[in-house]
């Protein structure tokens, strides 16, 4: 990991001032012409030129600008004015090709031969987050990471790459990091810089800020992501409901279209056991079309409208209303107190009831007694529906109350959606309360819920 160890230094750079000069506003995209006007610049070697390649975010001419000023700059970077020695022309020069760098928008800074930084602007300073003392070695960056989030060791550097085997290096993305924490995500141009001889003098390096448009890539990657998950789980739904919907809506066609047309011809028990069947599809239907509207409801944020409900009353009148409509089902039903009351919706917490029952009901075997437990502890009521069914495990517990998943041993077991669960979460949520899926002791599994107790329950004792 790349780290600093120096102190920051001077202004905030976060805030820094400009110096006062016309060129102090001026962008890369006018470099070119300012470049044009600057003496001397085109003395780049031929090598030079031709290894330059157009970089994507950064016009080669622009480029081109910055390595030539910085070829003419770093020569006279060693030689500052002194009190009482006239001003060369050479220091002239080279102020202003330090004038034009410094003018520039994009983060430019210069190194010697040993990878020493000789010069940085105002941008790069404000691109780092610091404002480095000179000599320091490769760049003024806090920290370096790769866009994996790897540490970059020194040696891995774009600039340490280009010195060392003296050749411009492209193609690198990386990322930055400040030393008050914040990242950047920016694309280095590192180009060695020669005299005219072809002598090795040190090496400019220009940091584009990409941070915004790797966000803009993320948010595209991430949507595209979200929308291929939504595809394939838009397909899978499709084809489970497509299922779920026939099964039901043949039987009940099927057998009344038998009674229609040849009723008089069925005995008794035939035609009841059709009646029977048709009720049944028709329940079953009823459900599933009624979870997946109140599912569609509350996850386009509709509200529920809580009322204080005495809870064992409601649970009550829901054991007895499956049972008759299942009388070859027992159901159990144990409660530590007859008023327990919350703040719940009432039609919601009917269906919510009706969800666990069918659930246990399905899944447990034949001539299992479904036990129902209604307790309450300080600040909260709790319901409990316990079967003998094939159980869940700890690890998938979670999993249940997402929309359309089911268990491999659901599958293999009974019909069903994924939506019973999922819609008991959500109302649950809403009324602030919790809910749980678990294995029971000896077998099958206990699914329930828990809502806060109404602040008052005394006031509806008298309607129980």
């Amino acid at each position: 990991m790349l780290r600093r160890t120096d102190t920051l230094r001077g202004r905030d750079v976060g805030g820094h001032r400009h110096n006062k000069r016309v060129e102090a506003s001026v962008g890369v995209s006018s470099a070119a012409a300012l470049h044009a006007r600057l003496p001397g610049v085109n003395r780049v070697t031929a090598p030079e030129r031709a290894s330059t390649r157009p970089a994507r975010g950064l016009p080669e001419s622009e480029l081109q600008a910055i390595t030539d000023t910085s070829t003419r700059l770093v020569p006279l970077l060693n030689q500052p004015p002194m009190a009482g020695v006239p001003i060369t022309r050479a220091q002239r020069e080279g102020a202003r090709y330090r004038r034009f760098l410094e003018a520039l928008g994009v983060a430019v800074y210069t190194t010697d031969a040993r990878g020493r930084i000789t010069f940085f602007n105002d941008a790069a300073a404000s691109f780092w987050g610091r404002r480095p003392d000179l000599g320091e070695e490769w760049c003024g960056s806090w920290r370096l990471y790769w866009n994996d989030g790897r540490p970059m060791r020194h040696e891995e550097c774009p600039m340490a790459i280009a010195i060392r085997e003296q050749r411009p290096v492209r193609g690198y993305e990386a990322i930055a990091e400040r030393p008050d924490g914040s990242r950047v995500s920016f694309v280095p141009y590192p180009t060695p810089l020669r005299d005219g001889k072809g002598k090795l003098i040190g090496a400019v390096n220009v940091l584009v800020d990409v941070t915004d448009r790797r966000r803009a890539e993320d948010a595209l990657r991430a949507t595209a992501q979200a929308l291929a998950a939504s595809n394939a789980v838009k397909d899978e739904f499709l084809g489970l409901v497509s299922h779920e919907l026939r099964t039901p809506v043949t039987t009940i066609f099927g057998n009344a279209r038998l009674l229609m047309d040849r009723a008089d011809r069925l005995s008794q028990e035939d035609r009841s056991s059709m009646l029977s069947d048709i009720t049944s599809e028709s329940e079953r239907l009823l459900g599933i079309i009624e979870n997946l509207l109140l599912l569609t409801r509350l996850e386009s944020g509709a509200q529920l409208d809580p009322e204080p409900q005495v809870l064992t009353h409601v649970v009550r009148k829901g054991v007895d209303s499956y049972m008759a409509r299942h009388p070859g089902r027992e159901i159990r039903l144990h409660s530590d107190s007859r008023h327990i009351v919350v703040d719940a919706d009432r039609v919601h917490l009917e269906m919510l009831l009706e969800n666990l029952l069918s659930n246990a009901d399905k899944y447990s075997p034949p001539g299992e007694p479904i036990e129902v437990f209604v307790s309450t502890s300080e600040s909260e009521a709790r319901v409990s529906v316990l079967d003998r069914g094939f159980g869940v495990s700890e690890d998938e517990a979670h999993k249940l109350f997402a929309p359309f998943y089911r268990a491999e041993a659901a599958k293999s077991t009974g019909n069903g959606i994924g939506v019973g669960l999922a819609v008991c979460k959500r109302v649950i949520d809403m009324a602030n309360g919790h809910i749980w899926a678990r294995p029971r002791d000896g077998g099958g599994s206990d699914f329930g819920f828990g809502l806060p107790l109404a602040e008052e329950p005394s006031q509806l004792e008298a309607t129980a």
